[in-house]
């Protein structure tokens, strides 16, 4: 027969484990750390103008006015990582690197960014008609045994350029200062050359490792003495991932979110203090029956 001491210590670990298990309760239903942080939008940046030396990159958000300084020093050819930004209407400021943010910017345009979408901002063209897009980059995963690709046109040398991928085109007469569609591709390993039109000793050519699910954007450019160059963007590395850099780089959409864990953290955490509590209260309670008295 349980003692009333007994007795009175399973109603002190009945009545911890109802009050740890409604914090637990109570955890699960407060905001997450991603409710209470509203989905983001995703930029990188992107100087694609041959004759453009290096600038420095601010966004000035228009709910509020806030000004920060985005890029530094970026150069032709130069591709940021992508990184998260509260959704929003924003104006892209670029200034030559090291001038005063407080100088006219030597070019501004604007980018209206959505939550839960990834936004390129580039600079294109020629310094006299240099212009900022803004390109909407489609992180959707392909489905199985293919890939997505689309062609950057920044190289000044070539005015025109078609691209093969093993012998077959992949596009044709994309013009300096443009940007195609995403095209469906099978995946596997490609040998991608890029000429330009009427000229096909200006070219180059580039491996191309495509694996099913990744989104790519291929970008010809002027190389550093003399005719042009291929460097390949990884958009998304697979599973709608935003890749870290121009390589893939994984987190982004299948990183784990702030927070993400935090309920099975506390569930373990709680099994772990009422399983200690019993434990002290059964080793309590042979003590006692030990004690003569």
């Amino acid at each position: 027969m349980m003692t009333s001491w007994c007795r009175r210590l399973a109603c002190t670990i009945a009545c911890a484990a109802v009050l740890i298990a409604a914090g637990v309760s109570g955890a699960a239903a407060a905001p997450t750390a991603t409710a209470s942080h509203p989905p983001m939008a995703a930029l990188r940046g992107a100087h694609l103008s041959p004759d453009t030396a290096g600038v420095d990159v601010y966004l000035t958000s228009f709910a509020g006015g806030t000004t920060t300084l985005w890029l530094s020093s970026v150069g032709y050819g130069d591709v940021s990582p992508y990184r998260l930004v509260k959704p929003g209407l924003y104006a892209v400021s670029m200034r030559a690197h090291g001038a005063s943010p407080s100088t006219p910017p030597a070019l501004r345009w604007t980018a209206d960014l959505h939550a839960g979408d990834a936004y390129t901002a580039a600079a294109v063209g020629m310094n006299k008609d240099l212009h900022g897009i803004v390109l909407r980059d489609d992180l959707s995963s392909p489905r199985a045994g293919t890939s997505r690709v689309r062609i950057i046109q920044a190289a000044s040398r070539a005015p025109k350029a078609d691209l093969y991928a093993d012998g077959r085109s992949l596009a044709r007469d994309v013009a300096f200062s443009t940007v195609t569609k995403y095209s469906t591709v099978s995946a596997g390993d490609w040998q991608v050359r890029a000429s330009a039109v009427g000229d096909h000793h200006v070219s180059a050519r580039a491996g191309l490792d495509v694996p099913s699910g990744q989104v790519v954007s291929v970008v010809v450019l002027d190389a550093k003495t003399a005719g042009i160059t291929l460097r390949t963007l990884v958009d998304a590395a697979g599973a709608t991932s935003v890749p870290g850099g121009a390589v893939p780089a994984g987190g982004g959409g299948t990183a784990p979110r702030p927070g993400a864990h935090d309920h099975d953290t506390i569930i373990a955490l709680v099994i772990t203090g009422i399983g200690g509590i019993v434990l002290a209260g059964l080793v309590l309670a042979i003590r006692r029956r030990r004690v003569p008295g």
